[in-house]
């Protein structure tokens, strides 16, 4: 029988070079590289998962990734069969979360909507892309009233430029609103550390205007 010192040091070498070949660090070139890919209205579920990997969430056609750092760990097995023969069971997780990404998808299968939120550094810079219904009227309008329905003010409006600025009142963060044939594009910037009580108060802002636009009728569902 092989001894318990012995078995230790053989089940800490096989998690080592297990754990050297799974820890990742998320870079935010490689995250923009892939989202730069998806196109709406062309990309499809198959490319998709290509890019990003098998989806985290239960809905059909609305699928999530967390990008997250990922670290080695090492922790003793004190139940199940292996616990005698390998007392301690490697396991690689995450740390640090870098994007939370959503995309929605057509019925036919193609991308309607892609909603990237970076971690990376500050200001904390998130897009939306939503597809419009091809000849949809005052869809600026109807965002912009979105906005002010979650708090923010219109900073900026050059309609013939077919965009608009959104403050928020309470901080320097700002959106952006750009409408490009028929895709919505909305940015914001968070200045704010993400702990901090600030940051929870634009985020819940944000997503409740984000959830609003993401809803309306002359988005591709």
């Amino acid at each position: 029988m092989i001894p318990r010192v012995a078995r230790l040091m053989i089940a800490l070498i096989v998690g080592l070079i297990q754990g050297c070949a799974s820890v990742q660090l998320i870079s935010q070139q490689s995250v923009e590289g892939k989202i730069a890919q998806v196109k709406l209205g062309v990309t499809t579920m198959g490319e998709v998962e290509t890019l990003f990997g098998t989806q985290h969430g239960s809905e059909d056609r609305r699928w999530f990734y967390n990008l997250s750092d990922t670290a080695f760990e090492i922790s003793e097995r004190k139940t199940g069969t292996l616990s005698g023969v390998f007392p301690v069971a490697p396991a690689t997780v995450a740390t640090n979360t870098r994007a939370l990404i959503s995309v929605r998808f057509t019925a036919g299968g193609k991308v309607s909507a892609l909603e990237v939120a970076r971690f990376f550094d500050l200001p904390f810079n998130n897009d939306y892309w939503y597809l419009v219904k091809d000849g949809t009227q005052n869809v600026l309008d109807s965002v912009m009233r979105s906005g002010e329905a979650s708090d923010f003010r219109v900073a900026e409006s050059d309609k013939a430029a077919g965009m608009f600025t959104l403050e928020d009142g309470a901080s320097s963060a700002r959106v952006v609103v750009k409408l490009e044939n028929q895709t919505l594009h909305i940015t914001s910037n968070n200045p704010h550390d993400r702990l901090t009580s600030e940051s929870r108060v634009f985020s819940k802002k944000e997503h409740a205007f984000t959830n609003n636009v993401s809803a309306a009728d002359f988005c591709i569902k």
